[in-house]
């Protein structure tokens, strides 16, 4: 099904270019559905955040002409699963996986939003830089 596959593909690559253009405009959506402001906001908050890992990626890429970037704040996401997971196995006794990974997902949306703006700014500046 190649067509689909094209399809969802410029989807994500329009909607990755101005992630928080995005981040409205999901949150409308949803909450016209569901009528639950708390539950939009968290749907628009992780969109968003696969949204800003295609955008750092990419831009990271293109202002750096390497990846180490991207992967640097991936190693860092994990150790800071590690870390949550230690914690809570001391104070609980075991571990939740599920509460992990939602405050995990949810610091990558702020740690991808920061390095966002540096980025756009660099990639403005290079384009600038060739005309």
């Amino acid at each position: 099904m190649p067509g689909f596959k094209e399809w969802l593909t410029n989807i994500y690559a329009a909607l990755a270019l101005f992630p928080f253009l995005s981040f409205p405009a999901v949150w409308a959506v949803v909450y016209v559905i569901l009528r639950d402001k708390k539950k939009s906001s968290y749907l628009a908050l992780d969109v968003t955040t696969v949204l800003l890992l295609g955008s750092v990626y990419a831009m990271s890429r293109q202002a750096l002409f390497s990846n180490i970037l991207f992967w640097s704040v991936v190693l860092l996401l994990l150790i800071f699963a590690g870390w949550l997971g230690r914690e809570q196995n001391r104070k609980r006794g075991y571990i939740d996986g599920w509460k992990i990974f939602k405050v995990v997902w949810r610091f990558a949306f702020l740690l991808f939003s920061v390095l966002y703006v540096p980025l756009m700014l660099a990639g403005i500046v290079s384009y600038l830089r060739t005309i």
